[in-house]
């Protein structure tokens, strides 16, 4: 007897891939500087840092918006909804994916962030309050600032008129974002949903906030030094921008058009600490939690995880209690899984990280490399894992699992595997 498809109209699949990041635009110049350890982190150059203790960051740089949005579009939206057209353009592309083919109202879209307009946008508001110049705010401000613009903007430049929501989550955004694609998928209301992460807070507003949390490193010279994700002399995060994208199918529709698909997404959990907005416990609990929800609801074994992409921002207590949910999940087994942060290349974008994230681990899953954790140089006792230091690692993953965590103590787990129409 011939084997039947297993629940195409159920299984969703990413069949394409768009990046806007301080170390590459486009998915293959961002992954060869993710596997070559090549550092988008430099001084901030658009404003002035003299009253900052941290003066650097992950910038977006040769980027013109125009290239992927009508100008008039351009002018009046803020800097993150650019990053997030961009980037869902990128990925349409590569998905060789024609929107017009498919019912507009079978497309959608799912877009997350932390501070939204809090960059550019908010900046300039500020800026004209202060100097009593009101008559000069721009007439759609109070819309460009707000969270949902960048899918709005999404839409309207892709024409897509269907199942769409903003997940404002902070770093867990993109994480989340997938899962309530996938319950859009899974549903029938849509064929085709793009989701991602757009941040864009490299400002003065968004650094002078997080300085004043103490957040970000005071490892500022030189700036491809820092994160240090896991090192013993780590001290803080480094902030950047910019945006990721994925296209979702079914894999009745993936595979009914030919395209060609990167992996399935198999799991995914949340949970939260529920006792600081800043602070984190070490203990890992919570973390765990996600992580096993993730594997119940995608029916996979912690044995069948073969990498771990990890959240790895350099924040000392992020980072122990992420190595000891690994441990706890993965049990003696975790010694021997690889583990690595591509945020000590690109810094910590919030919404848009768990993205970069996800782009990542399907480049690994297609090229058969596991990106390094650079700047890791110290050992830390608490954190004594297989970090890939360094340098990236030739290995065959079928299945990799991501996470992250947020302010307010939440946490989010995503599996995605190597498709098998037949599993």
């Amino acid at each position: 007897m011939g084997l039947s498809l297993a629940n195409p109209r159920q299984r969703v699949v990413i069949t394409g891939l768009g990046v806007v990041a301080p170390n590459g635009i486009g998915k293959d110049a961002f992954w060869d500087a993710i596997v070559q350890g090549r550092s988008g982190i430099d001084w901030i150059t658009s404003f002035d840092t003299s009253h900052l203790y941290c003066k650097i960051a992950g910038q977006v740089t040769d980027f013109d918006p125009t290239d992927y949005m009508s100008s008039k579009r351009a002018r009046r939206a803020g800097r993150f909804s650019h990053f997030a057209v961009a980037a869902s353009r990128l990925a349409v592309e590569d998905a060789d994916l024609v929107l017009g083919t498919v019912d507009p109202y079978a497309c959608g879209a799912v877009f997350g962030t932390s501070l939204a307009g809090n960059g550019n946008i908010a900046d300039q508001v500020y800026s004209k309050f202060d100097a009593r110049n009101l008559d000069d705010i721009e007439i759609t401000a109070a819309t460009q600032v707000a969270a949902h613009a960048a899918t709005s903007h999404v839409f309207m430049e892709l024409g897509m008129k269907g199942p769409n929501s903003t997940s404002a989550t902070g770093c867990v955004a993109t994480h989340d974002a997938v899962g309530i694609a996938c319950s859009i998928l899974r549903s029938g209301q849509a064929h085709v949903m793009v989701v991602g992460g757009t941040e864009a807070c490299v400002s003065p507003v968004g650094m002078s906030l997080l300085c004043k949390q103490r957040v970000l490193t005071r490892l500022n010279d030189p700036p491809h030094n820092a994160p240090r994700p896991y090192d013993d002399t780590r001290d803080g995060l480094v902030l950047s921008e910019g945006a990721g994208a994925v296209v979702l199918e079914t894999a009745e529709h993936a595979m009914g058009r030919g395209a060609h698909i990167y992996a399935e997404v198999a799991g995914y959990g949340s949970s939260t600490e529920a006792q600081h907005l800043i602070a984190a416990t070490t203990r890992g609990a919570e973390l765990s939690h996600a992580f096993r929800a993730a594997l119940l609801s995608g029916k996979v074994g912690p044995e069948e995880i073969d990498y771990v992409c990890a959240h790895g921002i350099g924040n000392r207590q992020y980072d122990i209690a992420e190595t000891n949910a690994i441990k706890e999940v993965l049990g003696p087994r975790a010694y021997r899984i690889p583990v690595s942060s591509i945020k000590s290349s690109t810094g910590q974008s919030f919404g848009a990280g768990g993205a970069w994230q996800l782009v990542s681990s399907c480049m690994t899953m297609a090229t058969g490399l596991i990106p390094p954790t650079i700047n890791y140089h110290v050992p830390d006792p608490e954190c004594d894992l297989d970090y890939v230091p360094n340098s990236s690692r030739r290995a065959r993953v079928d299945a990799v699992m991501m996470n992250s965590h947020s302010f307010g103590g939440t946490h989010a787990s995503l599996i995605i595997r190597r498709f098998d129409p037949y599993l």
